[in-house]
């Protein structure tokens, strides 16, 4: 059973600006299922949360491909990362910089699909001002990844000099949200990747 959420939930950056070319072609219009991309997969889940903003950090490529397709998605944001050879790093920082110091925001990557607006709910239950949240499955961490307010605040103030969030992570606490869903640690970053997993 899917939970909805009926606060506004915390906002999220879902994070398509890479050039994908291990993959050969945008992993934000990869297909889902027969009727949704990955991203709109995504940008469903977080609606179903009660997400308060969507905001999509994507390459000027990318934006070509997303009017083409029409994924004009209500409630959801484009922003374009001027930068994008400088990195994940890049992405996060062109989004906060939109969101400003908001409470607390979700930072999503587009290469996984598998989110769901239960777990959602579950990692927001655990967020303070000062930690992160991360969903575990058998002791390891996946995606997608709840900040706190300390957190965005020490971002924020930081240049788009390239650096390894995972590290960045280390000085904050991490709470830790169980799971039974081995999908979060799952990135599709191949096409040998996505056709192990996918069959559309």
């Amino acid at each position: 059973m899917t939970i909805t959420h009926s606060f506004a939930g915390a906002p999220v950056l879902i994070l398509a600006a890479g050039f994908s070319n291990r993959m050969g072609q945008s992993k934000a219009l990869l297909a889902f299922d027969k009727d949704k991309t990955f991203l709109e997969k995504i940008i469903e889940e977080y609606i179903k949360y009660g997400s308060s903003e969507i905001i999509v950090v994507i390459n000027k490529n990318i934006e070509k491909e997303i009017i083409k397709n029409q994924i004009l998605i209500e409630n959801t944001r484009f922003v374009i990362n001027k930068n994008p050879e400088n990195g994940r790093w890049s992405s996060i920082l062109t989004g906060l910089k939109i969101l400003g110091k908001k409470n607390n925001c979700f930072i999503q990557n587009v290469d996984n699909p598998f989110v769901s607006a239960d777990l959602l709910f579950d990692m927001e239950t655990k967020i303070s001002f000062d930690n992160y949240v991360a969903p575990v499955f058998k002791g390891k961490g996946g995606h997608p990844i709840l900040l706190g307010n300390e957190i965005i605040k020490n971002i924020l103030a930081m240049d788009e000099t390239d650096r390894d969030l995972k590290g960045f992570l280390k000085k904050f606490n991490r709470t830790e949200v169980e799971t039974n869903d081995k999908n979060i640690l799952v990135n599709i970053n191949t096409i040998d990747d996505y056709k192990k997993i996918f069959v559309i």
